[in-house]
């Protein structure tokens, strides 16, 4: 029988492979409700184009209880792929408090940053001015470019 590291090693190799149905189909005979476990489905989810399915598993993991705040003990990699899921379901605020919060420098949070970036660039003048004054848009998906999310 295959210990959880070894499954999970197993299930990140294929998506790594772009081996999304194989990877699910692992994922949802595992029974493991483990981070980690819920991370990489999560991870299928968006590449599967389901992005609001995989903020509905990381969201709680992220923001235990419901809560606003986020949980300090969530590695950053958990909490920069609820970023990405919420810019691709069009949480953009979402997304942007996330990644501002985040203080670890890795590829996946600076092209996060690059994509925020690039779309307030893409914004009018008057959306550009609201969000100088904290408005935080909630309505419209962000493109981002695969490969989506880390395993």
């Amino acid at each position: 029988m295959k210990t959880e590291k070894s499954s999970l090693e197993n299930i990140r190799k294929l998506i790594d492979e772009n081996d999304i149905e194989n990877a699910m189909e692992i994922l949802n005979h595992s029974g493991d409700k483990s981070m980690w476990f819920q991370n990489a489905r999560a991870v299928c989810l968006m590449r599967l184009n389901l992005p609001e399915k995989a903020v509905k598993i990381l969201a709680p993991i992220v923001y235990p209880g419901s809560c606003v705040a986020v949980d300090p003990q969530v590695p950053d990699k958990i909490k920069l792929n609820l970023a990405e899921a919420m810019l691709l379901a069009g949480n953009i605020g979402g997304a942007m408090i996330l990644v501002e919060e985040n203080s670890q420098d890795c590829p996946l949070r600076e092209k996060l940053k690059a994509i925020i970036k690039k779309w307030k660039q893409s914004q009018s003048l008057w959306t550009r001015l609201t969000l100088s004054f904290g408005a935080l848009p909630y309505d419209k998906a962000v493109s981002v470019e695969g490969p989506l999310g880390e395993p």
